[in-house]
């Protein structure tokens, strides 16, 4: 029991730190077509796909603050799982 929330903690951790560039890669991505597929950048609605890139934009961020949130909270929270008393 003590091993699989060890495993699971470092899991946690491992795809929140890797989530965090993973979706500043994506803010990056969507603004170069938001850049390209739109009449100019204050619209957000690409011509392309119909998708609105302002939305996206906005959860990608979202997703990042949770990433922070998940490392800041299981570091907080990180003697439950090794049970250090």
């Amino acid at each position: 029991m003590k091993r699989t929330k060890k495993i699971i903690f470092y899991i946690l951790i491992w795809f929140s730190i890797i989530g965090i560039p993973v979706f500043a890669f994506g803010i990056i991505n969507t603004m170069v077509s938001q850049k390209y597929e739109t009449d100019n950048l204050s619209k957000c609605i690409s011509k392309v796909t119909g998708q609105d890139l302002c939305f996206t934009i906005q959860m990608l961020k979202v997703f990042i603050v949770a990433c922070i949130a998940t490392i800041i909270l299981l570091m907080f929270f990180r003697r439950r799982f090794f049970c250090i008393h």
